[in-house]
């Protein structure tokens, strides 16, 4: 008898939608093609015009349950990308189209590492581990939808 096991790992990925103030999935859309790594394709039908965000992958939707479109984000690579560098460039890219991010919705868990460095970018510093996350939660509007309970979305907190 024989067998094979193949085992494969990757780095971490956050699944992340960022909530915007319209329901036009057409500009969620925009915004997505503008930030993502593949960006879109030029109006010649033949170029592509990459989008400014290394490591994600977006499309924009309509979330029904909120009545709102998001932009929806998967970051491959939060080394390159940092969820903050994320939150900050689609406010960018959403504010050039005429539109707001309200907030973001972390799909999943999130390593506290992600919390931790967009918690010193918002405060500026370093501070106690849970005055950074708070500021995350509070400067990326990571509670907008419902409730950001770090004890149950933050990775090493569950192990």
């Amino acid at each position: 008898k024989s067998g094979a096991v193949n085992v494969g790992a990757r780095n971490y990925l956050i699944a992340v939608n960022f909530n915007l103030d319209t329901t036009s999935v057409r500009l969620a859309n925009s915004i997505a093609f503008d930030v993502r790594e593949k960006g879109r394709m030029a109006p010649d039908g033949i170029t592509r015009i990459p989008g400014t965000l290394k490591g994600c992958k977006a499309l924009g939707w309509y979330i029904e349950e909120y009545g709102i479109a998001q932009v929806s984000m998967n970051i491959t690579d939060i080394e390159v990308t940092p969820l903050h560098v994320a939150f900050e460039e689609v406010c960018r890219a959403a504010e050039s189209r005429g539109v707001h991010v309200t907030g973001t919705e972390i799909i999943g868990l999130v390593p506290e590492k992600v919390l931790l460095e967009a918690g010193r970018f918002y405060l500026g510093g370093d501070a106690e581990a849970s005055d950074l996350i708070d500021a995350a939660i509070e400067s990326m509007g990571l509670a907008d939808l419902r409730a950001f309970l770090p004890e149950e979305k933050i990775l090493e907190y569950l192990i």
